[in-house]
């Protein structure tokens, strides 16, 4: 019943992009305009490791360890920008801008406990995870300037995060369906400082110290075709706000949530048709919760916002199969959605800072069709599909209202070529459309790959080139009521590689752990 595993990882990675930035900023009288040419890139070297053993007492009850440590060996990036700046359509000045970064994952740490087991016909699931990790980031701009003064910012960054949490879920069989019920457990700390030896940027240290404690209740059931499900979720959470050491009273929060899910399904033959509801939330990572501002140029830096709020999402989907063919639709409604937004730094400058900010309303509708048919060697699957946001824009100081929709085509070809050698070519193709303040520019993409096994299966080898004709940008436009900011930049996403993956005294792993806090992980 014992089993003892683990796993090695070391990955070396690049991210670079050719990159031009144009703003627009519109205050006090004045237009600023800068036109950046800011190519970058950025080297990273990652390892990692883990370790862990399960033990089955019996078919019915299993305890479980793992305990993963990773870190940065390598991590350094660097800009090359160079800015030309105009105010009132007369040369300001030309920057010469060299960023240099540092940032160090320093080990990071993980375990996870968990206890899968019966007693009669009562199933019990616990689960428990720890996590410590720290990240210290070191950046240098040096600006040179013939008709403007040259400046040298330098920043330090340093944030530690640990969380404790645990999770405990029973479950038992009432009439002909099931009824789980448990709580969940969490409490976290995240520690950053913010320094800037210049002062150009007033430095911060603040900490959160935050629980979660939450109970939750569900029952699925089946009746011949139809099946249902529904459940509530209650959810307490207290947030201490602390700056400087001083506790601050108007960003420490408490909040009390109730969040229901009902959804019904039903399935025959080959026709089968759900409909569901739930109400969820999307807290704020904890980095956008702090107060430290980031220097990026002269005219333009991002900052935290420890006031943001959750953004609490309810959802209504449908989903109808018949044999080959899928339609979904579905629309969301976000009370608080969370979106980045520029504004003046300070009242009689034209330095912008861009932040996230909280929006009282946001709507989204969707739908898509999918049919995945198959003739002979050929199995092609085709996705048409279609997104609009319902966001008024005027409400918040922009002239007209940006509600452009979204349509995709998604087509992927699997062409098998015999037992052993198979080959796929796929193309995507995005509208322009608009998301929040920003309007996004049309794309297109083709990527192709053949595979083929050795030694029974065991040995797998592919061939694959993404991008292939250089097409995937990034080029969207940001408005807001005191600037405009465009970005078109290639991201380096066309690529030709080989992968080799051979498995060995292949079986699936008895360990039954699912870790605790799987939300407060994502948001450190």
């Amino acid at each position: 019943g014992l089993e003892v595993f683990g796993n090695m990882m070391i990955n070396n990675d690049n991210h670079s992009e050719d990159n031009t930035i144009t703003t627009d900023i519109r205050a006090n009288g004045n237009h600023v305009n800068i036109v950046q040419a800011c190519p970058s890139n950025f080297w990273y070297t990652m390892l990692g490791g883990q370790i862990g053993a399960s033990y089955d007492f019996n078919d019915d009850n299993s305890i479980g360890f793992s305990y993963t440590l990773s870190g940065s060996l390598y991590g350094r990036g660097t800009a090359q920008t160079q800015q030309t700046i105009t105010r009132n359509n007369a040369l300001e000045g030309i920057v010469d801008q060299f960023i240099e970064m540092n940032i160090n994952d320093r080990p990071q740490h993980e375990a996870n406990i968990y206890y899968v087991g019966k007693a009669g016909k009562l199933g019990i699931d616990f689960n428990g995870s720890w996590i410590w990790k720290k990240t210290v980031r070191d950046q240098a701009s040096f600006e040179h300037s013939l008709q403007l003064a040259d400046r040298t910012v330098t920043t330090y960054n340093e944030n530690r995060n640990h969380m404790l949490a645990g999770k405990l879920v029973l479950t038992y069989p009432i009439w002909k369906g099931e009824l789980s019920a448990g709580t969940e457990m969490s409490r976290s700390n995240s520690h950053g400082i913010y320094s800037n030896v210049e002062q150009v940027m007033a430095p911060s240290n603040d900490e959160i110290k935050e629980s979660n404690v939450a109970g939750f209740a569900e029952y699925k059931l089946k009746l011949g075709d139809w099946s249902l499900n529904g459940g509530l979720r209650y959810e307490t959470v207290t947030s201490d706000y602390y700056s400087f050491g001083q506790y601050q009273t108007e960003p420490s929060r408490k909040y009390h949530d109730l969040f229901p899910n009902i959804s019904v399904g039903w399935q025959k033959n080959k026709w089968g048709i759900q409909l569901g509801y739930n109400k969820r939330i999307s807290r704020p990572n904890y980095q956008a919760l702090n107060s430290n501002v980031q220097y990026d140029n002269r005219y333009e830096y991002e900052g935290g916002n420890p006031l943001l709020r959750p953004t609490i999402k309810q959802n209504l989907d449908l989903n109808v199969t018949y044999s080959w063919l899928n339609f979904t639709a579905g629309y969301s409604y976000n009370k608080d959605l969370r979106l980045n937004f520029g504004s003046l730094y300070q009242e009689g400058t034209e330095i912008t800072i861009w932040t996230n900010r909280n929006f009282d309303k946001f709507e989204s509708f969707n739908t898509s069709l999918t049919a995945s048919p198959k003739f002979g060697f050929y199995n092609p699957t085709l996705t048409l599909s279609y997104w609009q946001q319902n966001f008024d824009t005027q409400a918040y100081g922009l002239a007209t209202k940006l509600n452009k929709p979204e349509w995709q085509i998604n087509f992927r070809n699997w062409f098998t070529i015999n037992k052993t050698t198979k080959a796929m070519l796929y193309l995507h193709y995005s509208t322009s459309y608009d998301y929040g303040f920003n309007h996004n520019a049309h794309e297109f993409n083709i990527n192709a790959r053949v595979q083929k096994t050795f030694l029974d299966g065991n040995l797998t080898v592919a061939l694959f080139a993404n991008d292939i004709f250089r097409n995937l940008r990034e080029r969207w436009t940001g408005y807001y009521p005191v600037s405009t900011m465009s970005k078109d930049a290639y991201v380096y996403t066309q690529s030709v590689g080989v992968s080799l993956t051979y498995n060995f005294n292949a079986t699936q792993s008895k360990y039954k752990g699912s870790g605790a806090g799987t939300s407060e992980k994502n948001r450190l």
